[in-house]
């Protein structure tokens, strides 16, 4: 009795047994096989199911949507809308037509050639000196050019940037963001050096020629510059001279009281020197 529950407990303990190991093997089969279904599958699969690929979906995903917002908002509010995209599109237009360093390099020698042309004595002093201190600034290799996407600045630095003094490595000598602004040197906006262009508006006027004039001459004011008042006293200086009656007698009576030449200042002291032979 006892030996044959023995071998019955034996029994029914390999069974179970074999049946836990025939599941696990099946479950086993089973991973693997769909192992080797994933690995037979293409690579643009294997990298749309990972998890770089559900990222992208996803962000996909959001700008989607954000774009929905913004033509759902774009039609309830058209003005809106137009205005913020007229900023856009000039905040791009200026960003294209933000000048470069090569182009203020091209200002300034024309500028200099131009003063070149003319006379010592005839430039501008304010234009002159402008220029040439860009131009030793450039020289030394103390110019620096900073673009800020809408607009460019062009700013003088107090060293080469290869200079190796104390001075210009240490940082604790270094010039301070507050006196920046004294140090810029021109401004770039619109394809336009402004500052340059400012001083070089009257190149060709030496201000030093007329500081000794008298107030009324040295200024000129609007009224002058005008085409028609300018023709009528240039054609005025051809017209003859009309005379009224009064003038005439005014002018007979003051040639009357005046003596003849022979008459005027004579001594009769002095003798008439003789004739030169």
């Amino acid at each position: 009795m006892a030996a044959a529950r023995v071998c019955r407990r034996w029994c029914s303990t390999a069974a179970r047994a074999a049946g836990d190991a025939g599941v696990t093997g099946a479950a086993r089969a089973g991973a693997e096989s769909q192992q080797v279904t994933a690995g037979k599958g293409s690579r643009w699969e294997r990298l749309r199911d990972g998890r770089m690929g559900l990222w992208w979906k996803g962000l996909l995903r959001d700008y989607k949507e954000a774009c929905r917002d913004v033509f759902a908002g774009a039609r309830e509010r058209p003005g809106k809308a137009a205005l913020y995209l007229s900023l856009l599109g000039g905040a791009g237009a200026f960003c294209h037509w933000n000048p470069s360093e090569a182009s203020f390099e091209s200002s300034l020698l024309e500028a200099s050639n131009t003063l070149l042309l003319l006379s010592p004595w005839i430039r501008s002093g304010d234009s002159d000196g402008h220029v040439q201190g860009l131009t030793k600034l450039r020289n030394q290799g103390r110019l620096r050019y900073q673009s800020l996407g809408l607009l460019s600045l062009v700013y003088e630095a107090p060293f080469h940037p290869d200079s190796s003094l104390y001075e210009a490595r240490c940082q604790s000598l270094r010039p301070r963001w507050l006196h920046f602004p004294s140090r810029v040197l021109d401004l770039g906006f619109c394809r336009r050096w402004w500052i340059l262009e400012r001083k070089m508006r009257d190149f060709d006027i030496n201000e030093q020629e007329f500081m000794n004039l008298p107030p009324h001459l040295s200024t000129i004011s609007p009224k002058q510059l005008l085409s028609q008042e300018n023709e009528r006293l240039y054609e005025e200086k051809y017209r003859p001279v009309s005379l009224s009656e009064e003038e005439i007698a005014r002018a007979e009576s003051e040639e009357s009281a005046i003596p003849p030449p022979s008459t005027r200042g004579s001594n009769p002291d002095m003798q008439a020197a003789p004739p030169l032979v």
